[in-house]
């Protein structure tokens, strides 16, 4: 039975590390452990819990590197022949692993299992990402980082690329793996459950546009040959989307011509109105001057009434 490494990078933690490493140590694979890699935390809440004694469960500690470095260091520094990534805000359902691991047993060409996802925190819900092929990963990525793949494979192409410190540095690792022949499966259950944070890492990478671009240009530079292997994909898509695009571009325009006419026949609609209103006030201004005449009148006689004798 091979032994599975659960590598969980950490920076400042702390509120909920211990969650992540329950889940990891919760796992039906008997042949598992855990490494967890403090990346030159902090706060004092996650440096206490780092104090914790867990089985099955080692803890370095190093100068802040970023998540790429601080995986390597853990995957470095563990046994396992086959290595499951997991965020120290993330959980597992305790048969992950097992399931994963059966998958890279019985199937030497596969490089890659993962699985369905859901969302927790400040968004609940499936993650639906698209369903995997090469062509769709040229896209985007549609594997998250939570995916088990083996330790001979990670040495073999150097590791997770650590001048990638502000996110998609499993993106330019599945990549490489596909690139090099493996094939991915994904594994027909919600097996991962992504945790999502308002000031997350990834929620300010994608917050900086310019970062993003730069990111994803140095990936494409890197694994260009990939690209070009499924660059008709890209045009494709690219194609696609200015089509979708025109067709956005003109239902609006229809949508504002028709607006246009509303927002017309409503102002003429209106001008009716105040021409109606206008006209009516005129024939009510009208009738109390003709009965003003006969009011005054008729204050000027009542005077000279007789009144009446009560009885």
């Amino acid at each position: 039975m091979k032994t599975v490494s659960i590598v969980i990078p950490c920076y400042n933690a702390g509120g909920h590390l211990a969650e992540a490493v329950q889940s990891a140590l919760a796992q039906t694979w008997p042949e598992t452990e855990v490494v967890i890699v403090d990346d030159g935390s902090t706060d004092s809440v996650t440096l206490e819990l780092l104090q914790a004694s867990w089985p099955r469960t080692r803890i370095i500690h190093q100068d802040n590197a970023g998540p790429a470095a601080a995986r390597n260091r853990a995957i470095r520094e563990a046994t396992g022949d086959y290595i499951l990534p997991l965020d120290a805000d993330d959980r597992i359902e305790p048969t992950y692993v097992a399931k994963a691991a059966a998958v890279l047993d019985a199937q030497s060409d596969v490089g890659i299992v993962y699985c369905r996802a859901t969302k927790f925190g400040v968004e609940q819900g499936a993650w639906e990402l698209n369903d995997y092929s090469p062509d769709e990963l040229a896209l985007g990525n549609v594997i998250f980082a939570s995916a088990m793949f083996r330790r001979a494979d990670w040495e073999r192409l150097g590791g997770f690329d650590e001048t990638l410190r502000h996110g998609m540095e499993d993106y330019d690792f599945w990549i490489r793996l596909v690139h090099a022949g493996w094939k991915v499966v994904r594994l027909d259950e919600t097996l991962f459950h992504y945790r999502v944070r308002e000031q997350s890492r990834t929620a300010l990478f994608e917050g900086n546009r310019e970062e993003v671009v730069a990111t994803y240009a140095g990936i494409f530079r890197k694994n260009r040959d990939f690209f070009a292997e499924h660059a008709d994909s890209l045009f494709r898509r690219q194609f696609a989307l200015m089509k979708e695009v025109a067709a956005l571009h003109a239902r609006l325009a229809e949508e504002s011509r028709s607006a246009a006419m509303e927002r017309a026949s409503f102002v003429e609609a209106k001008a009716e109105a105040d021409r109606y209103n206008a006209a009516l006030c005129s024939e009510l201004e009208q009738t109390r001057k003709r009965y003003a005449a006969p009011q005054r009148r008729f204050r000027w006689l009542k005077p000279l009434w007789p009144r009446r004798t009560p009885k």
